[in-house]
């Protein structure tokens, strides 16, 4: 949430789907940027304007290269892929090589699940507890009618763009080129809508689970309206750029490589340009899309499969069975035991069943509702994860488990930060003759002012380092708000230093050389740490709450919540 200003500031060229020309900057620009009245146009000014980017080209030569190689980086392109585990489109391809595996490892979780029913069926005289059931569809509704009416609720963008930053009625200080404004604005406008819906959910007295589900959907919404405002927000930079180009172009002059580079970023794609595409129905397919990172278009499929789909909503069906089962019969009992038999015990009781638990979310997640939503919208870039059970670390882990929120985070939170981080020397802070350097001295603070402070920190700080950190930040506070939000319970942080904690162990791990290159040793040590501190986690954060019983409805719902963050 701290870092909701940061990253929602005017996007730059490297926080675009393509990349924005650089150029020196001139009087013309910094009048448009700072919203005041352009210079009177003559032939004889333009011709000025590029004699004097004639006159910094040698000089801005090594930084321009050092930028424009950082930026290459920054463009996140989307192109058909296919999951790596989705043995489904194996098949579909003539490839049925773990055809045998995906049989054998279903049926082997099929013969588990029968023991478990029979067991209870043993000990309780009934096959399937329905106490999980009553709390899982209680207030269903009014859940439906809210989740529903906080989707509706996002299309509020299209006409904020296509009014305030690609109309042309407004006053200067709205010119999306106007940064404190635009971020002030931006900022507040989501700020705004991520508070009321928190706060909504927050009024419904609805169970565990309901509370998880929502604000899970409120973020993953939330996500979705950032990276909207914040694209369009810059390709709306880029529009008023070459329609001020055209302008102060002399008749007889031709279109320069430098319009046709922004006209380039305005038109990426054969069938989509800017700003045509601010319409309701490419933002109603953005929300079905299974992506957090708004494009004007996406690879297509030729056709929708629905034998696909249907296979994709049976498998969503019998893997939530199964968690069902696991959930209500593995976890919970221990769960309500846990002020008897100790957090160590429970914790130990918990470490499969909760691993189980984690790998049922993943395929019910990744392969069965996102390859879905994916076959139905034709959405063709389906690496939603990597192989992330080959992890080294929480940082690789965090890159491969979960890709639509790792390019979000790419794009929008560390890109940004690692391309501007760097401060880098323009060619007016040099000191000119006779000056006695007054001009370079005054630009350099001193170290105990606060602008001195970060421009010391922004200097000695790799820029990788820094983005690294603060993106770790910004996700170890949207999983702590969530939690909180949906549990109405804060447990001291210890989520958030959790994952806060990784940031000096990276560290480390990168500096001893002899543990950094035994990759299989730190796989078995990163998946015995998941293994253990996932229930130790889930135990710390409801011990409180299963010794008090506080809350109804807890012993049938915490488990969705920390399985889901």
């Amino acid at each position: 949430m701290f870092m909701l200003q940061a990253a929602s500031r005017p996007p730059s060229s490297r926080d675009s789907p393509r990349l924005r020309p650089e150029k020196t900057r001139s009087e013309l620009e910094l009048s448009q940027e700072r919203g005041l009245p352009p210079p009177e146009y003559t032939p004889s000014l333009h011709r000025s304007l590029r004699s004097d980017r004639e006159q910094h080209k040698h000089t801005d030569e090594n930084a321009e290269s050092e930028k424009k190689s950082a930026a290459k980086k920054t463009a996140i392109l989307f192109t058909p892929r296919t999951s790596i585990l989705d043995y489904t489109e194996l098949m579909y391809h003539g490839s049925d090589t773990i055809r045998g595996l995906v049989t054998c490892f279903w049926t082997i979780v099929g013969a588990y699940l029968v023991s478990i029913l029979a067991s209870h069926y043993e000990n309780n005289g009934e096959i399937l507890s329905s106490d999980l059931a009553v709390v899982l569809f209680s207030r269903g509704k009014d859940l439906l009618l809210s989740d529903l009416a906080l989707v509706a609720s996002t299309f509020f963008v299209v006409p904020f763009v296509r009014l305030l930053w690609v109309g042309r009625w407004q006053p200067a200080f709205l010119d999306p080129r106007n940064s404190s404004c635009a971020v002030v604005l931006h900022a507040a406008v989501e700020i705004s809508w991520l508070v009321f819906w928190y706060g909504w959910q927050g009024t419904r007295g609805w169970p565990w689970t309901q509370r998880c589900f929502f604000s899970l959907h409120t973020a993953v919404n939330w996500m979705k309206v950032h990276s909207y405002l914040s694209t369009n927000h810059h390709l709306a930079c880029v529009l008023r750029d070459k329609e001020d180009l055209i302008q102060h172009r002399s008749p007889c002059e031709e279109v320069d490589e430098e319009a046709r580079e922004l006209d380039a970023q305005l038109c990426p794609y054969s069938n989509a340009r800017f700003p045509q595409t601010l319409t309701v129905r490419n933002y109603f397919m953005f929300q079905l899309c299974p992506t957090l990172v708004y494009d004007l278009e996406y690879p297509r499929t030729p056709r929708i499969r629905w034998l696909y789909v249907a296979e994709k909503m049976a498998g969503t069906a019998g893997i939530f069975a199964v968690f069902y089962v696991v959930v209500a019969h593995l976890m919970i009992p221990h769960l309500e035991r846990m002020p008897q038999t100790g957090v160590l015990m429970t914790t130990i009781h918990l470490m499969g069943p909760m691993a189980t638990c984690w790998l049922l979310f993943f395929f019910i997640t990744f392969d069965s509702i996102s390859n879905g939503f994916a076959e139905l919208t034709r959405f063709a870039d389906r690496r939603f994860y990597d192989d992330w059970w080959n992890a080294r670390g929480l940082d690789e882990f965090s890159r491969k488990w979960n890709r639509p929120v790792h390019l979000f985070l790419a794009r929008h939170i560390y890109m940004p930060i690692r391309d501007n981080w760097r401060v880098y020397k323009s060619p007016t802070t040099s000191s000119p003759a006779g000056s006695g350097g007054e001009r370079e001295r005054s630009n350099h603070k001193p170290k105990h002012t606060v602008s001195g402070l970060v421009r010391h920190l922004r200097i000695s700080i790799p820029a990788p380092m820094a983005a690294m950190a603060a993106t770790f930040f910004f996700s170890s506070i949207l999983h702590e708000v969530t939690v909180v939000v949906a549990c109405h319970r804060w447990n001291h942080g210890m989520l958030f230093f959790s994952q806060m904690m990784q940031i000096p162990l990276i560290f480390v791990s990168e500096k001893m050389l002899w543990y950094k290159n035994q990759h299989a040793l730190r796989n078995w040590i990163f998946w015995l740490v998941m293994v253990f501190f996932q229930p130790f986690l889930l135990c710390l954060y409801t011990y409180k709450a299963f010794a008090t019983q506080e809350v109804s409805g807890l012993t049938n719902t915490t488990v969705a919540s920390s399985i889901a963050t």
